[in-house]
This record gives C-alpha cells, structure tokens and sequence, in this order.
C-alpha cells in the first residue's frame, strides 16, 4: 500500500526511530547543529512535551507562519511560495496548520534542521480556534516569553485571528500574506455566508499594520482602500527559468493522452470569474478534427460548470479537465500551444514560464507581454475577450510547424536576454520584505 503523503498522518513511533537513527548517522555534524539549538528528543516526542527550551540571549529572527493551507502537509513540498526553503533564510521557522478534521496523530514535526510544523485538526471553525491557540500556548510560550519574534498569518480568516490573539497576547508583531483577491463581492460567493465573512476580511484587514501581497496589481488595490496607513508591498517573486529552459519533463502529455496528436494547454482557477470558457470556445472551432484536443488544468467551484459546457459543445470527449498539479513543467514542455485569455499579472507570469519552458503562445495582449514578446514573432496576440481572434491565432500556430518553432525559439530568447533573477538576491529581498514588520511602531 503506497504511503500517505500527509506528513500529519505519519505514525509518531516510526517517525522517532527515523530521528534516532538519523542522529547517530551525523554525529560528525552534532557540533553545528548544537550551534543552531537543541534537538527533539525521543522522550520528548514521546510525552508530546515543547520541542524548544526557551533562549534569551539569540538576536536572530525566529518566524512563525499560520496557515490554512494543507498542501504544506506534503511531504515534498518545502517552501510556502514554490521556491524558497524557508530555513535557509531565517534563523528559526514555525508553521501551524489549521485544517477542519480529526486529530493528527502525529501534530508536531520537525521538517528540517530548523523548520517546525504544528497541525491543528478540529470539526468546527470555534474549535479550530480554540485548538489553534491551545496549540501556540502548550508549543511556543516558554518562561521567558513567546518563542517567535514575529508572526505571519497566509490568509485574512481564521490564521489572521490567531495570529492577531497571539499579537496582542505575547505583544509580538505581525503581518499579513493576501494571496487571494477577496477586494469584490464575487471573491465571497465560495463561503456559506458571504457577508458575514466580507466583514470579517474587512475587520482583519484594518488590524495588520503590515500586508504583503502576490501581485502588483493587488498591492495598488490594496494601497488605494488603505492609503498610507497600513504598509502595503509586494512579496518578491522568483522565477528560475534557467532550470525551467533546460529541465526534462517528469511526464510527457502526448503520451498520456495518445488519441492527440496536438494539444492545446489552458491554466487557471475555475471560478466563476474563471475565462475558461472563452478557451473552450475558441478551441471549439479547432475541433473538428478528433486529433486537436484541450488540456483544462486547475480547479475551483466552478468546475462542474466548465465541464458541462465542453458536454453541450459537442466536445467533451476532446476537452480533459486535470485537476492543479505541482508539475507545471511536464505541461508546459509536451503541450503544443498555451492559451491565456487572462489579462492579469499572474497569467502575465505564466506566459514568461510557458516562453522558458519552450511552449508556443497565444495570449491576451496586456502592455508588460508586448513589452517582453513581439507579435507574430515570439508571441501571437489577441485582445482580451476576443473569441474569433483567439481561435484564429491558433489555428495559425496549428497550421504552421515552422512558425509554432520561431515562436518558441525567439520568446525563450526574450525571456533570457530581458529577465533574471539571482536567488541570493531574491532570498535576502524575501527575508527583508517580512522582517520590515518588526520595524514599524
């Protein structure tokens, strides 16, 4: 039976012996890992006693990040955006996971030398909070006083309610990842209640004096409701095209889905604001040929919806709905073309990793892509919702080998001569961008 990825999951008992058998296995290393703190006993694992023995004289920064974000239960996945192990750094990295469920069986991990996990399993949103905050007093208050200097909530609800009792409780600051734009109504309808939670978001929000965002775009929404008051940036964002351009895919598309001899890759969240259905349409009148087909990756509550209109369509057997992969690169270098009807600044990033990857593109005109990609040239254009124009602009790459080859030959050029980003640097502009936090009065 293949094992659970869900790190929350793992039996406590195997997981001591690992540890044990760990540690006499680097004996050579016990010198510099006394340096960066104490390790987990076995006895300690055992009687599910505080992993840390408080420090007062360390002037290093020590995070904790609180989440509801399950994907971070997976145990390949060691970064919160993608890219950056957490403990390489800061000093000391916590994260509590608040997830609706029963009790792990193992809550806390140890993921890395430095990097601890807290898993908060409860049926109900009140004893998720109460749960949650019985978990940061029995784990990070020690004699001397709440063991992070600094607390980071990754969504405006529940993780923002505890980290702001938590603020207020150890006298700690505090900062505000919004990862999502709940700025319109619409953002709300995912809720059972939708005001009451836009009040609550509204309410959170005007709490942090900090704010730090994934896009540009939502940074100046944010700064237009909130002025100066509040300290609103933009968290930096790395992109390693380098690794993208040369790396081989762990999977190849085409062969999974073998009736297709050319696929069209559209990638995006399938709400109800979702522009897949443009994609879907504009494929249509590619179709009538059964080797052309669609690949949908991503999910939302608007899932079922998309599906059923590729079924009244005629084309259900020709359009194939994944669910969101971490494996991004596998589609993006066995897909033929990549369609982005968006015109917003995170389909803006996926053009430039779909030009790293060596994909043809046919994009939504917005300015930074026609800054970045010449028409015809590196990229094929259409406005925004634009469904003939979209259609057209794919049947031209459909049509063409030869001009589907320049295409990606002369935007993997533009992504490389025009961007770069060094990941020292990104890590020192990341690490910065929160620790401001601790600077404001």
């Amino acid at each position: 039976m293949k094992r659970s990825s869900n790190l929350a999951n793992f039996d406590v008992r195997e997981r001591q012996q690992k540890t044990l058998e760990y540690v006499l296995a680097e004996e050579g290393r016990a010198k510099k890992e006394a340096a960066a703190g104490p390790k987990v006993s076995i006895a300690e694992a055992r009687t599910g006693a505080k992993q840390f023995e408080a420090s007062s004289d360390r002037e290093t920064t020590r995070l904790l990040f609180i989440s509801q974000d399950t994907s971070l239960l997976n145990q390949s996945n060691k970064s919160l955006d993608g890219y950056l192990n957490l403990g390489d750094v800061f000093d000391e990295v916590h994260i509590v996971i608040v997830q609706n469920g029963k009790p792990a069986n193992n809550p806390v991990l140890r993921v890395a030398d430095n990097v601890w996990m807290y898993v908060v399993s409860a049926p109900t949103f009140f004893t998720r909070i109460a749960e949650g905050k019985k978990m940061l007093l029995q784990q990070l208050e020690f004699a001397d006083g709440f063991r992070p200097d600094l607390i980071v909530s990754r969504d405006p609800f529940i993780s923002a309610l505890l980290a702001l009792w938590a603020s207020k409780k150890f006298n700690r600051p505090t900062q505000l990842h919004m990862l999502e734009d709940y700025t319109t109504e619409r953002a709300f309808k995912i809720f059972a209640y939708p005001r009451l939670m836009r009040l609550w978001y509204r309410y959170m929000v005007s709490q942090f004096k900090s704010i730090r965002t994934n896009t540009d775009a939502l940074t100046r929404t944010l700064k237009t409701l909130y002025g100066t008051s509040i300290d609103i940036a933009t968290l930096p964002r790395f992109h390693n095209f380098a690794a993208l351009a040369a790396g081989v895919p762990a999977r190849n598309i085409k062969e999974k889905y073998r009736d297709f001899s050319f696929i069209i890759l559209y990638i995006g969240t399938l709400d109800f604001g979702s522009k897949a259905f443009q994609a879907i349409d504009a494929a249509r009148n590619l179709m009538r040929s059964p080797k052309i087909g669609l690949v949908v990756v991503g999910d939302g509550d608007a899932r079922a919806e998309f599906i059923n209109r590729a079924d009244l369509l005629g084309i259900a057997t020709q359009v194939v709905f994944e669910k969101q992969t971490d494996d991004i690169q596998s589609y993006l270098k066995s897909a033929d073309v990549l369609l982005i009807p968006e015109a917003d600044e995170r389909s803006d990033e996926l053009a430039i990793l779909g030009a790293a990857a060596g994909i043809a593109l046919v994009i939504a005109e917005t300015k930074q892509r026609t800054d970045l990609f010449l028409s015809e040239q590196s990229a094929f254009f259409f406005a925004e919702n634009d469904i003939m124009t979209m259609s057209n602009q794919m049947k031209k790459v459909l049509n063409d080998p030869g001009a589907r080859q320049l295409l990606v030959r002369n935007a993997r050029g533009a992504v490389a001569l025009k961007l770069h980003e060094d990941p020292l640097q990104y890590r020192l502009n990341y690490r910065d961008s929160i620790e401001a936090a601790l600077f404001i009065e």
